[in-house]
């Protein structure tokens, strides 16, 4: 049976989404723990990536699961072995031709950049001061693409 899963995740300690030869993924991570809980290989497909060090707050994967569905058992399971920076959310049955990247019907991506030095949006925020940048004020900023 195939399933949409829900996941966020804090990226700063990954190598982007997908798999990679010599590094930590959140995908190889994701299957990793998979693997542990339904005691067989699960490769996973995702409706996108991220690159090194990049958060994700609402990301779509697909698995082929042959374990009885039981979404309050899935999820406390996968949460518990999952390294405290990936969460899976939610999980969802779904038709066997679903599929995560292909049926996405939107994708968002926020980048955050301030003005103002703040040690607490380290990894959350780029820092940048440079020309050709206009101040919003509160430390936001926005392009000026008229320089």
């Amino acid at each position: 049976m195939r399933y949409f899963f829900e996941i966020t995740y804090n990226g700063t300690s990954y190598h982007g989404w997908q798999n990679q030869p010599n590094a930590i993924s959140v995908q190889q991570v994701v299957e990793d723990s998979m693997t542990k809980v339904f005691r067989k290989k699960t490769p996973v497909v995702a409706s996108g990536r991220t690159d090194t060090g990049v958060h994700c707050v609402k990301q779509y994967f697909h698995a082929d699961v042959d374990a009885v569905f039981d979404e309050k058992e899935w999820i406390p399971k996968l949460n518990s072995i999952l390294p405290r920076f990936i969460a899976i959310r939610s999980i969802r049955p779904v038709k066997p031709e679903a599929n995560a990247r292909y049926d996405a019907q939107d994708r968002t991506y926020e980048y955050h950049i301030t003005r103002v030095k703040d040690p607490i949006l380290v990894g959350r925020a780029y820092y940048f001061l440079g020309p050709g940048y206009t101040n919003l004020g509160a430390g936001n900023c926005v392009i000026d693409r008229r320089t």
